[in-house]
């Protein structure tokens, strides 16, 4: 259920079964709605010294051990049955309505999945131990499920999160309620999904279930495909009852093959997708969601949830894959329907916040360093918070650029170091880019303004004007001061950039055909200072990545910001659109010719093309080699421990993922390396001479005498 949220544009989520409403968080982007709060009798830990209030698992009573199935229970005395109905009973409440304690003082609500978790989902370490970050990914994942605009969960995560055995304990959970209904589980291999969860997590949970909560099962009593929850056409063994008394549930839980349509054709109530940002080809975690999500679905109806959970692969190894269904899944981006591309909502935990051996006895991690050794919940005293352990590995490491790439990838702070690529997968220094990318994100104010350019007063060939705004097409870093912008230059009758040598610019145009992954490709600019003693230098000052409705209008968009620099453009000239846009308007003055030392020895001087080849060799190693060096002097820390001033970070992001053998997904990139093409000096080299041009000594006539009798 949705209600509206006071304060909020957006709705809240009820998850309350009972559709009572109290407190409201905020976690993943998603307004929270909780459980109106009960009487503090009703509350686990009321009354007890606030050090003592924590997380305590109850034992299940004794007598109630030796009951092993729904047959001895109701076999049982009559007597026996009544002492104990009301304390099952009261369990089947907190499993569906949840769970409230006080934990440190804060009155504290546990879904009943989590409920189930922590008091029954019996894992390799034993009963699990409360962690206030688990709290919020089962509040998440309850949200998800009581949304009925949503498919489901996506969660990017650290290692070591305990997220398998979450969604381990939720399938048996679900499993066990639901009848005729069907809970399917895929892993990076067809391998893990069976013995990693299903043979070591899935059938081990539903063991640990008291009898009161196992429903009749068909099969063996370690199932190695499929945890069926059907009438046996026979008992399984003697001592292992299960009963004809009752209704089955005809339920089922299996796993299957790491393939894109896996489950294609079927209903699927519930999907667990485990480390699906691993997915490598030809299983395309993209793809295969595209496809597993039509098993949730019934016309308009979503019938079915997901939980996708994952550490994050290379961009070549799946990452790539998984960044754009992370991108998708925003809550704060919805269709007209209300749903995300993706169909998911999307929740990032930072590692500080889930770091394992860093929670004190109350399931609250210890973040920063405390004032005196703190017990944590493993009893032992932790002297320093996570934050500190995490910095002073990554500090250890910075000698090392991979494996601290690595480290971070591990265990990200944020979104975008989850995301990380890795050094080997990268043409170019990577440790020197996300060094950029970190510090940039600590800038404040914004080191750009967002805009678009503008002919003052909608006249053509009148002066340009810049307007910021939120979502515009631009970035832009700096601007030449108002004497130099809308500058004219004429030579014999042409109009030529007026500021080309303070700066030039490359463009990376586009036509009306789609790219090879089905998306239009994107028109890109990027603006670029030359070295100067006066202005910023080596700098790139304005950037442009979009794809107007017409090409026209890009056209347009690179042409008044040309003029409003004075700066020249070099082009790719396979798609000669834009260039004839600027000659039909009178500005291929504006449009510089392939730079001279670019240039072939078969390179006529005649070929009157303007710009520069895209598939020529040379061109495409110097464009690479020319990014390569930027990256080396002008990005990240250099020797000085100075900064580099390189503020666009969807270019740098672009740059990571780069391929030399594959450029035509990366706009940005080949943009800004023609801008540095164009800013490149050539080397004047001096001519070639041969031995009989020069005079090493004067000539002297031979006598036939001695040295002493040489004559001039």
């Amino acid at each position: 259920m949705l209600v509206d949220v006071e304060g909020y544009d957006q709705q809240g989520i009820v998850i309350c079964p009972n559709g009572t409403q109290g407190e409201v968080v905020e976690i993943g982007d998603l307004l929270i709605v909780l459980p109106s709060t009960p009487e503090p009798d009703q509350i686990a830990n009321h009354g007890l010294p606030q050090e003592d209030q924590y997380w305590r698992r109850q034992e299940l009573p004794e007598e109630l051990l030796r009951v092993r199935s729904m047959d001895e229970w109701l076999e049982s005395p009559k007597e026996f049955r009544q002492k104990f109905r009301p304390y099952v009973e009261r369990e089947f409440v907190r499993r569906r309505d949840g769970f409230w304690f006080y934990n440190d003082g804060v009155l504290t609500y546990i879904s009943g999945r989590h409920y189930m978790f922590l008091q029954w989902s019996r894992i390799d370490i034993g009963y699990p131990s409360y962690l206030s970050f688990q709290r919020d990914l089962f509040l998440h994942m309850a949200a998800c499920e009581a949304d009925s605009r949503c498919m489901g969960q996506l969660y990017v995560k650290c290692r070591r999160s305990g997220y398998t055995n979450m969604c381990a304990s939720s399938i048996v959970d679900e499993a066990t309620q639901v009848k005729d209904r069907l809970l399917g589980i895929q892993s990076k291999t067809g391998k893990d999904a069976q013995e990693n969860i299903f043979m070591k997590k899935v059938v081990p949970i539903f063991k640990s279930y008291p009898f009161f909560f196992k429903p009749i099962q068909d099969g063996t009593t370690n199932p190695r495909m499929e945890l069926a929850f059907r009438e046996p056409s026979k008992r399984i063994t003697k001592n292992n009852k299960t009963s004809t008394r009752g209704e089955a549930l005809n339920t089922i839980i299996n796993w299957k093959n790491t393939t894109n349509n896996a489950y294609d054709g079927e209903k699927v109530h519930w999907l667990y997708l485990d480390e699906a940002g691993k997915w490598e080809k030809p299983t395309d975690i993209r793809e295969a969601w595209r496809i597993q999500r039509t098993c949730l679905i019934v016309g308009r109806k979503i019938i079915g949830k997901a939980m996708v959970g994952s550490t994050v692969n290379p961009m070549d190894k799946g990452g790539e894959q998984y960044k754009k269904l992370w991108n998708d899944s925003d809550p704060i981006q919805r269709n007209a329907n209300g749903r995300t591309v993706s169909g998911l909502y999307r929740i990032f935990i930072p590692a500080y916040d889930a770091l394992e051996g860093f929670f004190d006895k109350h399931g609250n991690p210890i973040l920063d360093d405390p004032k005196s050794a703190v017990e944590g919940i493993d009893g032992e005293l932790i002297s320093f918070g996570a934050k500190t352990f995490l910095r002073n590995e990554r500090g250890a490491l910075k000698s090392d650029a991979r494996e601290l790439n690595e480290f971070i990838r591990q265990f990200p702070f944020s979104p975008e170091e989850a995301f990380r690529d890795s050094i080997e997968s990268s043409l170019f220094n990577i440790a020197k880019i996300y060094e950029q990318i970190e510090h940039n994100d600590n800038l404040y104010p914004q080191p750009f303004v967002e805009g678009n350019f503008v002919w003052e007063g909608g006249r053509r060939d009148s002066n340009v004007l810049f307007r910021p705004t939120t979502g515009g097409r631009w970035r832009v870093a700096w601007m030449p001061p108002p004497e130099m912008r809308n500058n004219k230059k004429i030579e014999r009758g042409k109009m030529l950039a007026p500021n080309a040598h303070l700066g030039c610019g490359g463009v990376d145009s586009y036509d009306l055909d789609a790219t090879v992954d089905g998306r239009g490709s994107k028109g890109a600019c990027h603006l670029y200072n030359k070295f100067s003693i006066e202005y910023p230098s080596n700098m790139f000052v304005a950037e442009y990545i979009s794809r107007p409705p017409m090409a026209k209008i890009f056209y347009e968009d690179i042409l008044m910001a040309s003029v409003f620099y004075g700066y020249p453009l070099l082009i790719e000239n396979n798609k000669y659109g834009i260039v004839r846009h600027f000659e039909e308007r009178g500005y291929d003055g504006y449009v510089m010719d392939r730079p001279a030392h670019l240039r072939s020895t078969s390179h006529s001087t005649n070929v009157k093309t303007k710009g520069i080849p895209s598939n020529s060799q040379d061109v495409i190693q110097s464009h690479a080699q020319a990014i390569e060096d930027y990256i080396h002097q002008h990005v990240g820390s250099n020797e000085d421990g100075e900064m580099g001033r390189m503020v666009f970070n969807r270019t740098l992001e672009d740059w990571i993922g780069f391929k030399i053998n594959d450029r035509t997904k990366y706009d940005l990139s080949i943009s800004s390396g023609l801008a540095l093409l164009a800013a490149q000096k050539a080397k004047k080299e001096k001519p070639k001479s041969t031995l009989n041009e020069k005079q090493f000594f004067r000539r002297y006539k031979y006598n036939g005498a001695g040295p002493s009798t040489l004559r001039k």
